[in-house]
């Protein structure tokens, strides 16, 4: 082994890596829109049972974007991934899209309660 071997570096591996990360974060994303999904379910199915005219109801205006733009959002994620996951930041479009859906659950969170 000579020096220059011991200093070479592989120019494959830095890209690949990349794409990895990039496809597990797109990918991942429909494990979070499927999160998202049962959180609204669940946030809805909590009140039910609230009888008073104060409680938080759901207005199709605001819940029906955030129930189902959720898998928009991954969907979008996986499709723009396959443009973007060569490129130096493409890793960017996945992690914009798990924004979106902590954005969605913080919104969830924040009208039914």
């Amino acid at each position: 082994m000579t020096a220059s071997n011991a200093t070479e570096t592989h120019p494959d591996k830095a890209p690949r890596a990349r794409l990895w990360v990039n496809w597990l974060l797109a990918l991942s994303t429909i494990l979070g829109a499927g999160a998202v999904q049962l959180f609204a379910m669940g946030a809805v199915m909590s009140t039910s049972a609230c009888s008073s005219p104060d409680c938080p109801k759901p207005s199709g205006f605001v819940y029906g974007p955030l129930t189902y733009g959720a898998p928009v959002v991954a969907v979008a994620a996986i499709v723009l991934s396959f443009f973007t996951a060569g490129h130096r930041r493409g890793f960017v479009v996945p992690l914009v899209a798990w924004l979106l859906l902590i954005l969605d659950v913080a919104i969830l969170t924040a009208t039914f309660s």
